[in-house]
Parts: structure tokens; sequence; C-alpha cells
């Protein structure tokens, strides 16, 4: 079995635009990779390419294993509780009743929004309804989580404290994350693997690792000093 998702041929139109012309490029499964560029050039494309949103050319191998989405909206159904937003997804997968509540209280817990459970999405924070967004796709039982600017309209202390839960997901799930976002000090803070895209039809200008331990990085830490100056002069 491969460890990385391989994207392979990709092509992309929407009439006479081309956003991706025979582009290539892997995933690393288990890992956070995180795809950064410009506006328009084709982040939000590429990944809904993968999730089968977005009509393409080109073949993608390694999904087999399901995929969940986190939007940049929360998406929740406004008039039920964030419990039951949760137990309706999971209703076809987890039969058993007693089973499939457990999970959802055990995430609550770990994402800190038990005491929404029975409030509805118009009730709580936009950081709370991220969470439960959150919840609802690692609940899943798929191997991949897609997500697209899910905190571009919170502020930076509460994108940090949302990075900190994602960490904490990621560690107990072991999916493989895919983060498209704008926000440089994201990707510094979260990526195991990076991508810049730029260009029309898009291509990759610049891609590395992060190794260190993302539970204790920071952004003045020397090595990140460096990812962030290549990723200015390529964004």
């Amino acid at each position: 079995m491969s460890d990385k998702i391989c994207v392979r041929n990709l092509s992309v139109a929407y009439g006479d635009l081309t956003v991706f012309d025979n582009f290539s490029t892997t995933f690393e499964k288990g890992k956070i990779n995180v795809i950064l560029g410009g506006s328009g050039v084709g982040k939000s494309t590429l990944i809904g390419a993968m999730a089968g949103l977005v009509k393409h050319a080109g073949d993608i191998d390694g999904v087999d294993g399901g995929i969940s989405f986190i939007f940049q909206k929360e998406r929740l159904i406004s008039s039920i509780s964030v419990f039951k937003n949760l137990d309706l997804v999971l209703k076809g997968v987890f039969p058993d009743k007693n089973d499939r509540h457990k999970r959802i209280d055990e995430m609550l817990e770990i994402l800190e929004i038990a005491d929404c459970k029975n409030k509805k999405p118009t009730e709580i924070s936009g950081g709370q309804a991220q969470r439960a967004s959150m919840a609802r796709a690692f609940l899943y039982p798929s191997e991949v989580i897609l997500m697209d600017e899910p905190f571009k309209a919170l502020d930076t202390t509460l994108r940090h404290r949302l990075l900190h839960w994602l960490f904490r997901l990621d560690e107990i799930t072991n999916k493989t994350i895919i983060l498209v976002t704008h926000a440089i000090d994201e990707c510094l803070l979260s990526a195991d693997k990076y991508m810049v895209l730029g260009g029309k039809p898009a291509e990759i200008v610049l891609e590395g690792y992060i190794d260190t331990d993302k539970r204790s990085r920071a952004l003045t830490d020397e090595n990140l000093i460096d990812v962030r100056d290549a990723l200015l002069r390529s964004i």
C-alpha cells in the first residue's frame, strides 16, 4: 500500500480559463499537508477535484478510504442541536445508537465543546461551531480530511487554538489532512509537508517539509524563520 496520495496529470478548466494542465503532485498519508498560494490560483479547485466536487481529467490515487470535508463555513443545520448534527451524519455508518452516542460525546469532550451539545449552531460562537464541524469530519470513518480555509474568518488567537485541537485530533486519528490556507503562520505551525501554487495554469513554485514536533513549534524557531522567508518570496 502506498504511503502517498498521488495526483497525476490533473487538468481543470472553466470555459476559457485553464486552472490546471497536466498537474501532478503527491501528499503524505497520515500527515498534515498544507497548500498555499495567491487568491484564485486553484487551491480550492485542487481539493475539490480530489473530493469529486470539481469536474476534471487525470487520476487521483490513494483516497479509497473515503474523504471528509471541512469548509470555511461550518455548514451545520441551524434548526437542530450540535449533537443531532453529528448524529445525523453518523447514523448510516454506526447503526448502534449507544456506540454512536459514545463516540460523539468523546469527541465533544476532546474539542472542549461538550457544553454546546444541546445548543443549536446559532446559539454558539463561530469558533465553537467550527469545532463542531471538525468533530463531524473526524468522527466520520474516512481516511482523508480536506480543509478549505476553515479558520479564515477567525482572529489570530482563535486560529492558533483551533490548530491546537487539530493537532490533538491528528494524534488520535492519524488521518491524512490536506489544509488549504492563505495564512503563512498556519502553514509554519501545522505543516508536515507544504506546497505553494502559482501561475496560470497553476504549478508548484515551492514545496518542502517541516520535521519539528508541531506541539512545541513556535514562530520564532530559527528553522521556521527560514521557511517563512522562502514562503514570502514565493507567494
